[in-house]
């Protein structure tokens, strides 16, 4: 089985504004991101089923939102997040496993419900690596020149950047190695992660790149949403979702 994830239970606090809605429900062109997110899981046509993690006062806005663009879909599943990233991805294995089991061979598949233009080559990829080599990350090389400075004032070394990528979503998994690995982790590693690659690193486990996408950005400050409606201008979103959810 391939399970999507998709994250939404963050709170957004680093936009600076007066609207007091989280980033994955605040409107692209009429449209609240997550959908957009939700119409790229459904485009790939891989995925068994689509958790998606919100936090408990979102839960009913959440299902009237997925009613009202995509009607009843019964490989959708909105679920209650956590406190922290690692605890909402634990509900969504633990919704998993009680629903399904964990078989070998299922993958999962963890995305941010605020990188809403992930590509369906992208998604693919992911699903491939993760049956392939067990832990995937999607990456991009960094282009810009990296500057090292431990005081936040002075440059103390500038790195080569070939060596160094900008980890993206979606991070992919075999299900039950991603369970294994997180098992071994201590609480005091778990309080740690900040990425879900980490659960990875944090057990000296390889974890494979793929190639991410420029247009698979982190919707987090207002000139990303800027940046989200130009994009968003170039697509016929009705005819996506009227593709989409046949």
């Amino acid at each position: 089985m391939n399970y999507g994830v998709i994250l939404a239970s963050g709170k957004g606090t680093r936009i600076k504004d007066n609207i007091d809605l989280p980033k994955q429900f605040r409107l692209i062109n009429d449209k609240p991101v997550i959908i957009y997110t939700i119409l790229n899981f459904l485009k790939t046509k891989r995925f068994d089923i689509i958790y998606i993690a919100v936090s408990k006062e979102y839960l009913d806005y959440t299902n009237k939102l997925i009613l009202e663009y995509f009607g009843e879909i019964p490989n959708i599943k909105v679920i209650c997040g956590g406190k922290e990233r690692i605890d909402s991805i634990t509900n969504c294995i633990n919704s998993i496993i009680k629903d399904n089991g964990c078989r070998e061979e299922d993958v999962i598949v963890i995305h941010d419900a605020v990188r809403p233009f992930v590509t369906e080559k992208i998604l693919n990829d992911s699903i491939d690596s993760a049956r392939e080599h067990n832990a995937v990350v999607c990456a991009m090389p960094v282009a810009d020149t990296l500057l090292c400075s431990t005081n936040g004032e002075q440059v103390e070394s500038i790195p080569n950047r070939s060596f160094y990528y900008k980890g993206q979503a979606p991070d992919s998994f075999k299900l039950k190695v991603f369970l294994d690995l997180l098992n071994n982790l201590t609480e005091d590693q778990k309080n740690k992660l900040t990425g879900t690659s980490q659960v990875c690193t944090m057990n000296n486990y390889p974890i494979y790149m793929i190639e991410g996408d420029e247009i698979n950005f982190k919707i987090t400050t207002k000139s990303d949403f800027a940046l989200a409606e130009a994009v968003v201008k170039g697509i016929n979103e009705d005819e996506v979702i009227k593709n989409n959810t046949r």
